[in-house]
C-alpha cells in the first residue's frame, strides 16, 4: 500500500503537469506576441532612429515572463508565473538609449494658444526664441554625451 507521503507527491505532480499544460498554452500566445513586438520595435527604430522606451520595457517583461514559464516547466522553480505570481518588472536597459517622444501640450493650452499668439509682444517672441535655443543646446549636449560614452565603451578591453 502506498504511503500518504507518496500519494501527496503523486497528486502534486499531477497538479504540476496540469499547470505546465496551461502555461504551454500561454507560451503559444506569448512567443508570437514577442515576435510582433520585435518587428514593431524594428520599424520604430528605423523611423525614429532610436528604439521605443515602451516597447523596450514591455518586451523585457514579456521575455522575463517566458523565462519564468521555462524555469517552472523544467522544475528549476516551484514559483508559478503570472497570473499565479507577479508580472515581471522590466529591468534597466543596457543597450541603445530609448527614443522618448516629446509630450504634447494639454488640451487647455491648445484652446488658449491662439489668444496668446495674438497678444504676443516682441519680448515674448524673444523668450520663445531663447527657449528654442536652449532646447537645441540640450539636445547637442545629450548627443555629445552619448558619443563620449560609446567611445569609452569601445576603448574598454573585451573579456
Amino acid at each position: 500500500m502506498a504511503t500518504p507521503e507518496k500519494i501527496i507527491r503523486r497528486e502534486s505532480l499531477v497538479l504540476r503537469v496540469l499547470w505546465m499544460l496551461l502555461f504551454l498554452l500561454v507560451w503559444q500566445i506569448a512567443v508570437p506576441l514577442l515576435g510582433i513586438l520585435v518587428v514593431a520595435q524594428l520599424f520604430y527604430r528605423l523611423f525614429y532612429g532610436a528604439p521605443s522606451a515602451h516597447f523596450m520595457s514591455f518586451g523585457d517583461s514579456v521575455s522575463q515572463y517566458l523565462a519564468q514559464i521555462g524555469r517552472f516547466a523544467v522544475f528549476h522553480s516551484d514559483e508559478k508565473p503570472w497570473p499565479m505570481g507577479d508580472w515581471p518588472q522590466a529591468r534597466a536597459a543596457d543597450g541603445e538609449t530609448a527614443h522618448t517622444p516629446k509630450t504634447k501640450a494639454p488640451a487647455d493650452a491648445v484652446v488658449t494658444a491662439p489668444v496668446a499668439a495674438a497678444a504676443s509682444t516682441p519680448a515674448t517672441e524673444q523668450t520663445s526664441e531663447a527657449s528654442e535655443a536652449t532646447d537645441v543646446a540640450e539636445e547637442q549636449a545629450i548627443e555629445e554625451q552619448a558619443t563620449t560614452l560609446k567611445g569609452q565603451a569601445s576603448d574598454e578591453p573585451k573579456p
